[in-house]
């Protein structure tokens, strides 16, 4: 039986630095799903610091695919801790440019992540989470235009996450919910998928995320109505690939996305990059 226990202790410590980078990849590395299925144990925190370019030519509106572009070009600071082995905490602050002098920050946003079933099963682990959100403007930016910077809203969002943790480190991730926010701006339903792989000195991921608006208006439908009344929609692609160096103290993150079509939504490709210093902050 000892010998069992420390078997398991040895291959949870080859994965531990990955799976603690794993945890900050959501937010911080912008168009990931919001949340994933990894816990990153008490007493740890991760800052971030990421970086987003976003362009695209054309926009999904009413009459269909238009002749629009633009470049978005945004910066986060991102935090995430675990307060107990269950229970994370995480907090996100983007800065947003759109162009010259269109430029603030944006909703500061917050998720509480708690861990209710860790199963060992024959192959890997089982895990299922549930997940709260909270959003707000933290400026009064511009709402109109090519190059608004949101919609002004504030969003309550919860998820229900699942994830599948195979020994050798291969891993699945799928989550939904539902994201209320303050009138006018109408709610959504978030759906998302990952998969990827935890190694000892590396992680990537591919994932689909998708968003279903309930309601709003369309830009150009002959409404004429204000920015903040839209209902975004879209179906998105992306993946990331994550190294850690210093013993996993420090690592770097990059990935890409693409939008497929959406509502409302241009026909982007980003492109991301991160930065992630680790700290323990309480002692054993």
């Amino acid at each position: 039986m000892r010998h069992k226990l420390e078997s398991k202790k040895e291959k949870l410590g080859k994965y531990f630095w990955i799976i603690l980078g794993c945890s900050f990849l959501s937010v911080s590395v912008a168009a990931q799903p919001a949340v994933d299925g990894f816990m990153k144990g008490k007493g740890n925190l991760d800052a971030v610091a990421g970086v987003t370019v976003d362009n695209f030519s054309k926009y999904y509106a009413a009459p269909g695919l238009l002749n629009i572009g633009r470049t978005t070009t945004s910066a986060s600071a991102f935090f995430s801790a675990g307060l107990l082995n269950w229970l994370d905490v995480q907090v996100n602050v983007p800065y947003v440019m759109t162009a010259n002098n269109w430029s603030n920050l944006q909703e500061v946003s917050s998720f509480v992540k708690a861990r209710a079933v860790n199963k060992d099963l024959k192959n890997g682990t089982f895990s299922l989470l549930g997940a709260f959100g909270f959003s707000t403007p933290m400026t009064n930016y511009p709402t109109q235009g090519l190059n608004a910077i949101g919609q002004q809203a504030t969003a309550f969002d919860s998820r229900l996450v699942v994830q599948y943790f195979k020994k050798g480190g291969w891993f699945f991730m799928a989550q939904g919910g539902y994201t209320s926010r303050s009138n006018p701006t109408p709610a959504s339903v978030p759906i998302a998928a990952k998969v990827g792989k935890a190694a000892s000195n590396y992680y990537f991921d591919f994932y689909y995320d998708y968003q279903e608006a309930q309601g709003g208006t369309d830009y150009r439908d002959g409404s004429n109505s204000p920015f903040t009344t839209l209902g975004v929609s879209y179906h998105k692609i992306g993946g990331t690939y994550y190294r850690p160096f210093s013993n996993g103290k420090m690592g770097f993150a990059a990935g890409a996305y693409g939008v497929l079509f959406g509502r409302n939504v241009g026909q982007s490709i980003g492109v991301n990059l991160a930065y992630i210093y680790k700290v323990k902050y309480l002692k054993e």
